[in-house]
């Protein structure tokens, strides 16, 4: 598994791998059942705190993207959804909002809004980053 780091982002590291592991598991990258490296491992390939790594394992398999075995390490999760339709809905109308509140924030029309989110979709179907 590669992940790419950058250290020009603002946003911090354990979030640019949490979201290329979930952006993995969307496009087939990553099947349910699928293991990934140790904690330790992690943190060796990417040169980050074993802390860090910890931090991506654990937030994962809060939302459900994996479990987590004691002793035996990080699996993807089935894709099994338990949680109600409603709050998936509620969850991902919450990420929209703010993308759309900041798009319009600087300057971009719905149209262009939509184009951008055309171009990621079609992006993560096409499994790029």
């Amino acid at each position: 598994m590669l992940f790419h780091i950058d250290y020009n982002n603002s946003q911090p590291i354990y979030q640019q791998v949490i979201e290329q592991i979930k952006l993995s598991v969307v496009n087939g990258g990553l099947n349910p059942g699928d293991q990934l490296p140790s904690i330790r491992e992690l943190a060796k390939t990417l040169r980050i705190n074993p802390t860090t790594a910890a931090r991506i394992y654990n937030e994962l398999a809060h939302e459900g993207v994996l479990i987590l075995r004691q002793g035996q390490g990080a699996f993807v999760a089935p894709k099994v959804v338990s949680v109600a339709s409603e709050e998936i809905h509620r969850i991902v109308a919450a990420h929209a909002r703010k993308m759309l509140v900041e798009g319009l924030r600087l300057g971009l029309t719905r149209d262009e809004i939509d184009i951008i989110i055309d171009r990621e979709y079609q992006s993560i179907q096409k499994g790029e980053r």
